[in-house]
């Protein structure tokens, strides 16, 4: 069982101040991992115990070659880490990332005992604190040991913990899960697990509509070589070689389909790559086409070539001899039962396509009510940029000096129209702690409510424009001497004093008996995610509680592309060893928050509008084929008196009658599915009757269309050629 402490460390080697995702971790990490090291040596047991005695430091193998230049000597020589001195004692192997990669791969770790001189502000004060330490444990099973087994020994140890420390471990819990959720946390796990299954779903919609074609072009084939196959039958030729014949052409047909899908494939990774996750770098995942992919396509097409090739082989391999040589091959009307098996494949493919536009209508209106959800602020001409004075050992009084010469600085650069300092930006999550209102407290048995906060400076919500309800503003008179208050949002104000005026009312935190005097109430925004119900969250004065790490946002005159370089400057000039990271207009940041919907509208679209178009393929296919066989007793319909418009509707008709029975069975299906969607969509219901509505006749339209050319084809059969048609 070891120790991690994630932790951004400024590293001042290359041309500028560059912040590195690291670790802080005990001795043992590299060691529970099962992993040896490419160069050096990892820490010793003894090397994370002594506070700030151990400035030694394990890098990546991609830092070691990317920005060390693989120096075959590293081992001994310095990095310098937040402004001090570390020895490099080892390289990780090649392709360890560490424990969380979705969050960044990590480069640098230290041992957990260089805590004092890394974490800064709230982190530093409460390290050793048993009610605030926030680590993270990785621990390896023992062999034969499950998660149940394991996680009911925790529970054990979690009562046991909380008799002996009721103070701080009470309503405590252990949680285990496994690396691979937690290294991308529990809401992005469940996000990536359900777009990749909706991504898996969706192709498989279409490659199922894709095989019903093929089986419609295969019993087609088959049809129209019964003759073929009834003399060979005739001739010896035995029922299983005439299988297997058949089985090879669908097969074939199957492979090389195959390979056409993967030339696409590799063509538009490219594209793929474009609609991922924004927390997902491009290292951090493999779209190479390797053998197992290439396996997987193989199998794959083998297995829908023979299974989807099944039906027509059998029909093709127990010809009717006498039927078939009696006919000779002149048109007739089809079996019934071939023309049943070829109208439920039409049917399954429009309810498949039905599916697969329902959930592409969901995700495009989502994505149109997303991008017109108001964020509670205005996100246009706003931009950011973050730093954290931490890493070079601000103290209080000359990190709260260095935001407003910041703040000056920005204000004073040419096309900025306001500057503000936060701790946390919008959509960016951020601390939160339990709140309680005046007079509860964990020992009243209050269930205290987590709330996000954010340490700001006065004008915050001037240069974000959130609007104020009630009360006042925090301004440059609430300082670190004065009566501790906070602005908080319409949210938190409802949960803590329903019904009542906030203004006034006092709160504190968990652990802190301090008490907060609310002295204003402003509009919710929004906090972790576009469309989330609105969360408590209270702004507090940066004044009144040192937050080291902090975000510059700026509103300018018009577009921010043109001011951040002159903005960033300004920052720079006031400590060249300071890493500004994160430089982002917010409009990019709100456009980064959909890509769910984003992602789900355009696979959806794509992967839909070509099972749209394969259906329709199906629909004229099979319609085409019917008027071909019957051409006779069109004919003859018409020789009798049939009127064109009485052959129009009669073909048209049956084509219409099919559609409708798939769009009766889609519509089921889609019930069925489209509530796994729900956590991806904005604004709009899973059961949307617009979207059903609206799919349903465009489908029912593209079917029409489909069965409109056979039909018009079969009114100008000449019925004197129709009679002696063959």
């Amino acid at each position: 069982m070891a120790c991690i402490i994630p932790t951004p460390l400024t590293w001042s080697g290359g041309t500028e101040p560059r912040q590195v995702n690291g670790q802080m971790v005990s001795a043992n990490y590299f060691e529970v991992l099962g992993i040896q090291p490419a160069v050096g040596r990892f820490f010793a047991a003894d090397e994370d115990t002594k506070p700030s005695g151990n400035n030694l430091a394990v890098v990546s193998y991609s830092f070691w070659t990317n920005k060390l230049g693989s120096d075959p000597n590293i081992v001994g020589k310095s990095l310098r880490l937040n402004a001090m001195p570390y020895t490099i004692i080892g390289v990780a192997p090649r392709g360890f990332k560490g424990t969380f990669t979705f969050a960044g791969a990590e480069e640098i770790w230290i041992p957990t005992s260089m805590y004092p001189q890394v974490l800064s502000g709230f982190a530093k004060d409460f390290f050793n604190e048993r009610r605030f330490l926030n680590t993270i444990t990785v621990a390896r099973l023992k062999p034969g040991v499950g998660m149940g087994q394991a996680e009911a020994s925790l529970k054990t140890m979690e009562s046991r913990l909380e008799k002996e420390y009721p103070k701080d471990n009470a309503g405590r819990s252990i949680a285990l899960t496994s690396l691979s959720e937690a290294a991308v946390g529990a809401n992005q796990h469940d996000q990536i697990a359900l777009a990749g299954m909706m991504m898996m779903a969706v192709v498989g919609l279409v490659l199922l509509i894709a095989c019903a074609n093929l089986a419609n072009l295969l019993l087609a084939r088959a049809a129209r070589r019964e003759k073929e196959m009834g003399l060979r039958a005739a001739l010896g030729a035995s029922r299983s070689r005439l299988m297997r014949q058949m089985l090879t052409e669908c097969t074939l047909l199957s492979l090389l389909g195959a390979v056409a899908g993967l030339v696409i494939a590799y063509a538009g990774r490219s594209v793929l790559w474009s609609f991922r996750p924004p927390f997902i770098e491009r290292n951090d995942i493999d779209l190479s086409l390797d053998s197992h992919v290439l396996l997987f396509t193989l199998g794959i097409a083998l297995v829908t070539g023979l299974l989807f090739g099944v039906a027509p082989a059998l029909r093709a391999s127990v010809p009717n001899l006498m039927e078939t040589l009696k006919l000779g091959g002149r048109g007739g009307s089809i079996g019934w039962g071939r023309n049943t098996l070829r109208s439920l494949l039409v049917v399954s493919e429009i309810a498949l396509s039905l599916v697969a536009l329902v959930g592409a209508g969901l995700f495009i209106r989502s994505m149109r009510d997303a991008q017109q959800m108001d964020p509670g602020f205005e996100s246009k001409n706003l931009f950011m940029m973050a730093f954290d004075l931490g890493a070079l050992h601000y103290e209080e009084g000359r990190a709260q000096q260095f935001f407003r010469e910041a703040v000056e600085r920005a204000d004073a650069t040419p096309g900025v129209k306001s500057a503000t300092i936060a701790s946390n930006f919008p959509l960016g999550g951020g601390l939160a702690r339990t709140v309680f209102p005046e007079g509860e407290s964990e020992s009243t048995g209050y269930r205290g409510m987590l709330t996000q906060l954010d340490d700001i400076t006065p004008g915050y919500f001037d240069a974000l424009r959130i609007p104020l309800k009630k009360g006042r503003v925090l301004s440059d008179s609430d300082r670190k001497d004065t009566t501790p208050v906070a602005v908080i949002n319409e949210a938190m104000a409802k949960h803590f004093w329903p019904g009542q005026d906030a203004i006034g009312k006092r709160f504190h935190f968990f652990g802190d008996p301090t008490l907060r005097e609310v002295v204003g109430v402003v509009g919710d925004t929004v906090v972790n995610n576009i469309g989330e119900a609105p969360v408590p969250l209270a702004y507090l004065p940066i004044t009144q509680g040192f937050s080291p790490a902090v975000t510059l946002q700026v509103r300018t005159t018009g577009k921010p592309e043109s001011v951040i370089a002159g903005v960033r400057g300004g920052i720079q000039s006031l400590d060249p060893n300071l890493a500004i990271t994160n430089v982002q207009t917010i409009g990019e940041i709100m456009d980064q928050g959909l890509w769910a919907p984003r992602m789900g509208a355009a696979m959806l679209t794509v992967f839909g509008g070509l099972a749209l178009l394969l259906a329709a393929f199906g629909v004229y296919g099979v319609l085409s084929y019917s008027v071909n066989q019957q051409t006779r007793e069109i004919g003859i319909r018409m020789a009798m008196g049939a009127e064109r418009a009485h052959v129009l509707r009669l073909v048209v008709g049956q084509g219409l009658r099919l559609a409708a029975a798939g769009l009766v069975a889609g519509v089921i299906v889609a019930l069925l599915l489209v509530r796994q969607l729900s956590s991806l969509l904005f604004g709009v219901s899973a059961y949307d009757p617009v979207t059903f509505v609206g799919v349903g006749l465009l489908l029912l339209v593209v079917a029409f269309m489909a069965c409109y050319v056979p039909a018009r084809r079969a009114t100008r059969v000449d019925p004197l050629v129709a009679l002696r048609y063959e």
